[in-house]
């Protein structure tokens, strides 16, 4: 059985995913849990401030770790972000970096972590705002893609959450880095 959460309520499209909208700062206990994904993340524009921002990309995101390693959960894959550094002095890449750290406390026995640059996918599907300067930035990247670095390239949505499962399931125990190299499709 698969159980999701989210900030908004669910509309479930598969008779073993189980969908729950929930308050992040009175999170309830999980179900039984062998592993924990956490693509949970907004922009400092969306949340209206730096501490709204934080609550989500760093509170919420520990809150949902806990839970997971309290229901039984022994590996855990994160999405942050390129750039992610707990001494950076952008709070963005603070923010992220911050969360790594405080994630490698918990006792996973494996915590993989994804960094991608930018991520392209479906907005609207997701009831996010539209962000006219990501969507010209994602154009561009389209464009550019074969002149980019690897490490550097948009990837979907898709192709981090492929990467991600399959590092968390299938890679060695401890500590993973996925850069934006390691996001792309095999």
């Amino acid at each position: 059985m698969l159980y999701a959460r989210d900030r908004r309520a669910p509309a479930p499209s598969h008779s073993r995913l189980q969908l729950h909208a929930v308050d992040f700062a009175n999170l309830p206990a999980l179900p039984p849990v062998d592993d924990v994904y956490i693509t949970l993340g907004t922009t400092i524009a969306a949340a209206g401030s730096q501490s709204a921002f934080r609550a989500v990309d760093h509170d919420a995101v520990l809150a949902t770790a806990r839970a997971a390693r309290a229901a039984g959960a022994t590996r855990c894959g994160v999405v942050t972000a390129m750039g992610a550094n707990a001494q950076s002095r952008i709070f963005y890449n603070r923010v992220k970096g911050e969360v790594e750290r405080d994630l490698q406390g918990l006792g996973f026995a494996t915590l993989v972590i994804a960094r991608p640059s930018l991520m392209m996918g479906e907005r609207q599907a997701l009831q996010q705002a539209a962000r006219p300067a990501e969507s010209l930035s994602i154009q561009l990247f389209k464009w550019l893609d074969p002149l980019i670095p690897a490490n550097y390239r948009a990837r979907p949505g898709a192709d981090v959450g492929r990467a991600l499962v399959h590092a968390v399931q299938s890679g060695p125990a401890g500590l993973q880095v996925l850069s934006g190299r390691a996001l792309q499709p095999r």
